[in-house]
């Protein structure tokens, strides 16, 4: 049987996310990024948008996200989840969201006013909040992508550099957050070259930002490299898993 999203053309792909957005079928898929001891104490959710088609099945990320960027639609997917994780933010006043935004959508412009005006209006609310700026693209940052962040952390907003290493370099000066891109956590499995780069890639970050996460946890054996390099934050499938503080406990000596 075939897949009738990816039948889907881009224009087809976009037509379903504005009409998700419009009928309010677009949600907030969370992840926790987690203190590496998988207890309950979590920096953030980060969000992504969950979207359904009209006949209530969920659309892939992987394929509307790259679409509506290369449509030049992003910037109006972006601002509506962040909407949505502004409301979420005031009706929980213990919760942290965080969302990552194209860099088409870092652009301090009229569009964005009214939401920069609201996260000013109610610091205890923006001070929950995370944007995370995807580290490639700033590797050139621009003028208005520099602003954009500004705007932001005047509001009182935290920002996080995401899939860091990459190319490590960094637009946005003193990040509260860097995230160790994915890949280097995975490299990590296949020998101790790789652990120490990993290790090496943790002190870079460490003296950038207040806050380290390393992404892509997956399994045991990677939560035992992120102890080594001494990073307290964690984020993958593997810290997620209902017995992760259980392993914790057995084979960490924290």
């Amino acid at each position: 049987m075939t897949d009738p999203e990816n039948e889907m053309d881009e224009r087809g792909l976009a037509g379903e996310v504005f009409s998700a957005m419009i009928d309010s079928r677009v949600g907030l898929h969370r992840e926790p990024v987690r203190d590496v001891t998988c207890n309950d104490n979590v920096l953030y959710q980060q969000c992504a948008a969950a979207v359904s088609d009209s006949q209530g099945r969920p659309l892939n990320p992987a394929l509307f996200m790259p679409a509506l960027e290369r449509m030049s639609l992003i910037r109006l997917c972006d601002r509506y989840v962040v909407k949505q994780a502004i409301a979420a933010l005031q009706a929980s006043p213990t919760l942290r969201l965080g969302f990552g935004i194209s860099t088409q959508s870092a652009v301090a412009d009229v569009v964005w006013k009214a939401i920069f005006h609201l996260l000013e209006e109610t610091p205890d609310v923006a001070e929950r909040l995370v944007i995370e700026f995807p580290e490639p693209a700033w590797f050139d940052a621009h003028e208005q992508a520099q602003h954009f962040a500004y705007r932001l952390k005047q509001a009182g907003c935290k920002i996080a550099i995401d899939n860091f290493g990459i190319e490590t370099a960094i637009g946005i000066r003193a990040p509260d957050i860097i995230k160790i891109d994915a890949s280097f956590v995975a490299a990590a499995r296949h020998g101790e070259k790789h652990v120490a780069r990993l290790a090496r890639l943790v002190r870079l970050a460490a003296e950038q930002a207040d806050d380290v996460v390393i992404q892509g946890v997956d399994d045991p054996l990677d939560l035992l490299h992120v102890h080594e390099c001494g990073t307290k934050w964690v984020q993958g499938q593997f810290v997620k898993a209902p017995d992760a503080l259980e392993w914790v406990a057995s084979n960490l000596q924290l």
